[in-house]
């Protein structure tokens, strides 16, 4: 063969080596461009209403649960407001399921928590994990057996909206739960109707102290060892959420490992949504002071709630190159938003910048990120 033949098929040769090793490396690369906190995750959910449960006072438990057989995934406890119902949460709820949680909840009685408080409500967690276990250690070939081989018990979070915030609070600071986190939409902790013995402080307790809560303005109590992810309300109420308890005030008793985000628009209310008109809902949105939303709609700020559930879920039972090129991506949409009133008041995520995937440092103006 003449030299002038051979030299173009060696090109070609060292072309296509060089595509194929292209290739093997993008099939080793880790998925940097892969879902987004605010986009559902890849698990379809499914719904589980069982009729009987090891709660009093005939309450309903709720569980929502990634559907399929990819094994056990995670559980996370989500604490409703204060006569609030589970399904006012659904648009959060689901979403973080759908990125392989199990989800529960329970509603309780319209005039408990006010009258037996949250001293008594936390010993029921015992009995309902007691449960949960049993039901996720059946014969998963029984169809009605909707959680059998899906929980995984060594990955345990709470979340909680209002005085669910609260709950979710007392439960994490109690270190024989082993929790390993806790999110938190626009916490409260004491309040006016709340006093005495039987409504401890979950600020208090957070940094190691048993008080209750018998005073509207508590002393400071110190700074707390555990870290949350907290998203509060700009417009604050108070016979709702009172400014000395409150998401400023939870922020500030959390460790500076925190993540705190505020909707300035936002009110108390705006975290829940029920599927249908409620007149309660609507008597409470009045009272606790709806959001103004000028420039960000309610339902854009549940869905800043429930991005940053899983961002921060993901973080802390998740951990990865993977999940950190993600928190960059959610930096910089978090800095997209500060037109609409959204305030990143903490980030604690040392090292990751909005826009920077893999290490590389970004600069963010205006929503647009450039590397630099």
């Amino acid at each position: 063969m003449e030299k002038s033949n051979i030299i173009p098929l060696l090109r070609n040769h060292q072309q296509s080596a060089a595509f194929l090793l292209l290739c093997a490396a993008l099939m080793t690369a880790p998925a940097v461009f892969a879902q987004d906190f605010w986009k559902p995750g890849k698990y379809s959910v499914g719904f589980y209403k069982p009729w009987n449960t090891p709660l009093p006072h005939s309450w309903k438990v709720d569980v929502t649960y990634p559907k399929g057989n990819s094994g056990s995934f995670p559980l996370i406890f989500m604490f409703n407001g204060m006569e609030c119902q589970a399904s006012w949460y659904k648009d959060i709820v689901d979403h973080v399921a759908s990125w392989g949680y199990v989800i529960v909840q329970y509603t309780t009685g319209f005039f408990y928590p006010l009258g037996e408080g949250e001293r008594e409500e936390v010993e029921y967690l015992t009995p309902l994990l007691r449960w949960l276990e049993k039901e996720a250690s059946v014969n998963g070939n029984v169809w009605w057996h909707k959680l059998a081989g899906k929980i995984d018990f060594s990955r345990k979070a709470v979340m909680g909206h209002s005085r669910g915030g609260k709950l979710a609070s007392l439960h994490y600071a109690n270190s024989t739960n082993n929790f390993t986190t806790a999110v938190l939409f626009d916490p409260v902790d004491c309040s006016r109707e709340a006093q005495g013995d039987t409504h401890p402080s979950a600020i208090a307790a957070l940094a190691g102290v048993n008080a209750a809560c018998d005073v509207i303005h508590p002393a400071p109590h110190g700074t707390s060892t555990l870290s949350a992810a907290i998203i509060g309300a700009g417009i604050t109420s108070g016979g709702c959420n009172p400014v000395e308890n409150n998401a400023d005030a939870f922020f500030g008793t959390l460790s500076t490992e925190s993540l705190y985000i505020k909707v300035k628009e936002a009110g108390h209310m705006t975290f829940a949504q029920p599927p249908t008109w409620s007149w309660f809902y609507s008597i409470y949105n009045n009272m606790c002071g709806s959001c103004s939303c000028s420039n960000i709609t309610s339902q854009e700020v549940i869905s800043e709630a429930r991005t940053m559930a899983v961002a921060w879920l993901e973080s802390k039972l998740r951990p990865s190159q993977d999940t950190t090129a993600h928190l960059a991506r959610y930096k910089e949409h978090l800095m997209t938003l500060t037109v609409k009133g959204v305030e990143t008041v903490h980030w604690p995520f040392e090292g990751v910048s909005a826009g920077s995937l893999l290490g590389a440092d970004v600069e963010v103006s205006a929503g647009a990120a450039a590397v630099v």
